[in-house]
């Protein structure tokens, strides 16, 4: 009904004058509404890894705009599943896989979790990406490593139906420029990172780096957090790989911290380098960068929330793995009498030492981090070469190997505590302790450490205890000495094998 009946009480025709106004009002009174177009209901937006308004816009000057990367609610925030457009029908049995998904998102952190529920939504492939995923954590209640989608009947059926449609529109000169299939691909390819199979990752991100660059390139993309989780990706295959990334740095990534006072003393050694460390020079920037990731981390390490923030942790270290997977390599002189010899094999070991605290960040902000263990074993190779003088900016040397020593298990680390000794006494060092404030001046995180430098220190005072002394050059060394940055395995960006499209 338009509106409801109002009698007016007319005892003469001259009061028919008198109501002439009152009548008036209720007659336009509805043509009124039907006229006026209904306000909007305003949503209050979500935003993915920001603190509430008003903690917004104390830290906004400092966290900027960036971390706002959703434009609207994800689907697990309220739990309102009623309200969501699906890209595909859901009957009760596919609502029964949503609902495990919400559940255990609350349960178990896993980084991007959220951010990407909102963007599977977006395409149905991606949205089928999405389900085979929960399905593999469904399979899975005791919450073990995770697997292919091969171990869960499920999951697979998901998995080929994605499949089946991104292959699909790679043959369409049309649907093969579509955002939702960058989102799908980007899918796989999140799926093989989080698995470890770098081998089918590199199919799968090439692929995707081909289908960005038809679109104009990563900036090109309209989505901020698609833009961010594919440069995301894209690092964590080449730490791994030990590759230059594919990428660039992404627009809103956290490129430039204040460091202030915080790292004076890794300022001085910088500063220090001039002519007769030529072979150094140019490392400078990716260990600021480090140092500034560091510094960042130790001014909210005590805020939990911080650590489980993906968005802002992906912006922090994007920049800093780009300035250390982007140097270029150096070939080690064969002669350990040229004047480059011992400055080559610092270089690397700084490197190399930067990506494992890096990787260790990573674990402790919950993601996976494969690339740990041979950044390590490379570490180890550095540290055996022969006839090499740590006495090359030392104090580095030694923040070098006590990091790389603390996310090793003992006895593996007997060749770095002994290495860590010979430079203490270069330095005239006499304890454990001094070594460690040496460290810890320089590129240091309290949060990561867990108590590992503690047994680190009490192994050094050991050995100098017993008097023992690093005769490094009577030490027989570990023959692969071939993988220094200038051998980064030449099929590092090339294809592999596995189920995937043909891109």
């Amino acid at each position: 009904m338009a509106g409801t009946f109002e009698f007016v009480n007319v005892a003469r025709p001259g009061d028919v004058k008198r109501h002439s106004t009152q009548i008036r009002r209720h007659v336009m009174k509805d043509i009124g509404k039907a006229r006026r177009k209904p306000r909007p209901k305003k949503h209050r937006e979500i935003i993915l890894g920001e603190p509430d308004v008003a903690d917004a816009e104390k830290d906004d000057e400092e966290r900027g705009d960036a971390s706002r990367v959703l434009s609207r609610q994800s689907p697990l925030r309220d739990g309102s599943l009623h309200t969501v457009e699906f890209p595909i029908n859901m009957d009760e049995e596919r609502m029964g896989l949503v609902r495990f998904m919400v559940d255990e998102a609350r349960a178990y952190y896993r980084p991007f979790r959220f951010p990407w529920l909102s963007m599977g939504l977006s395409d149905a492939a991606a949205w089928h990406i999405t389900l085979a995923n929960a399905a593999l954590f469904r399979s899975d209640p005791c919450k073990k490593k995770k697997g292919e989608f091969t171990s869960s009947v499920e999951a697979m059926k998901w998995y080929t139906m994605s499949l089946a449609s991104v292959t699909k529109r790679l043959a369409d000169p049309v649907a093969s420029d579509s955002e939702g299939l960058v989102i799908a691909v980007t899918g796989f390819v999140c799926h093989d990172s989080s698995i470890g199979n770098f081998d089918r990752f590199r199919v799968h991100m090439e692929g995707l780096k081909r289908i960005v660059e038809k679109r104009g390139g990563l900036e090109a993309l309209s989505n901020p957090f698609l833009r961010l989780m594919i440069s995301w990706l894209d690092i964590s295959g080449a730490t791994y790989l030990n590759a230059k990334p594919r990428f660039g740095v992404p627009e809103g990534s956290i490129r430039e911290v204040d460091v202030g006072t915080d790292s004076p003393y890794l300022e001085r050694l910088l500063a220090s380098w001039d002519a007769n460390c030529s072979s150094l020079g140019d490392i400078m920037s990716a260990m600021k960068a480090t140092a500034a990731v560091a510094n960042y981390i130790n001014r909210r390490a005590n805020d939990s929330d911080f650590w489980t923030d993906d968005v802002t942790a992906a912006r922090l270290l994007g920049p800093a793995f780009h300035e250390i997977l982007c140097l270029e390599g150096r070939a080690l002189p064969a002669d350990p009498e040229d004047p480059l010899y011992s400055g080559t094999a610092a270089r690397e070991a700084f490197r190399r030492a930067a990506l494992v605290f890096l990787a260790a960040v990573k674990i402790r902000m919950g993601a996976g981090a494969y690339e740990m263990e041979r950044h390590l074993d490379a570490f180890r190779q550095i540290s055996q070469l022969p006839l090499v003088s740590w006495n090359t900016v030392p104090e580095l040397n030694l923040w070098a190997h006590i990091v790389s020593a603390m996310q090793e298990e003992s006895p593996s680390r007997a060749w770095h505590v002994l290495t860590i000794v010979g430079i203490m006494e270069s330095m005239g060092l006499q304890t454990g302790r001094q070594a460690l404030d040496i460290a810890r001046g320089i590129i240091w995180v309290d949060a990561i450490d867990d108590g590992k430098s503690e047994l680190l220190c009490r192994e050094i005072d050991n050995y100098l205890e017993a008097s023992v002394s690093p005769h490094l050059d009577d030490v027989s060394v570990d023959s692969r000495l071939d993988l220094l940055s200038a051998d980064v395995d030449p099929s590092a960006n090339s294809g592999g094998n596995g189920d995937h499209p043909v891109y």
